[in-house]
């Protein structure tokens, strides 16, 4: 179990984490050097019923291409979370169902406001967060 690792290993472990989101970190910078901020996704599914089972390890989402564990939604936050770099969910638009589809848009490293700067910028553009009919 991944988080029996986490609460047990040496700290030599850590720190050897550490170097790498370190590293990742460094790289991104040096993506920054000519650009102001990244976008991707935030997650591969639209809004869903949330499950508040207890075992999380247990929780499944429904989508197009079969059953996902929950836990697969921590993919495009990760790049973030990582690096600790600042991110912001933007609204882009509607599915055809109606509900809010967000793009993340991930900037430099203490640049906090680039990303929502951007948002803001988008908003501007498209008309910023339309809640779903009937909320």
């Amino acid at each position: 179990m991944v988080g029996a690792l986490a609460w047990t290993a040496p700290h030599k472990h850590f720190l050897a984490a550490e170097d790498r989101r370190i590293a990742a970190r460094a790289v991104w910078q040096k993506y920054f050097e000519t650009r102001d901020a990244f976008f991707l996704p935030t997650a591969f599914v639209t809004a869903f019923p949330h499950d508040h089972s207890t075992n999380v390890d247990n929780r499944v989402l429904t989508t197009p291409n079969g059953p996902r564990q929950y836990s697969d939604l921590l993919f495009w936050i990760s790049f973030a979370t990582l690096t600790g770099l600042p991110a912001t969910t933007a609204p882009v638009g509607l599915t055809r169902e109606g509900l809010p589809v967000g793009i993340q848009i991930i900037g430099p490293y203490l640049e906090d406001a680039t990303p929502i700067d951007l948002a803001g910028k988008l908003a501007d553009v498209l008309g910023g967060f339309r809640p779903p009919q009937g909320y």
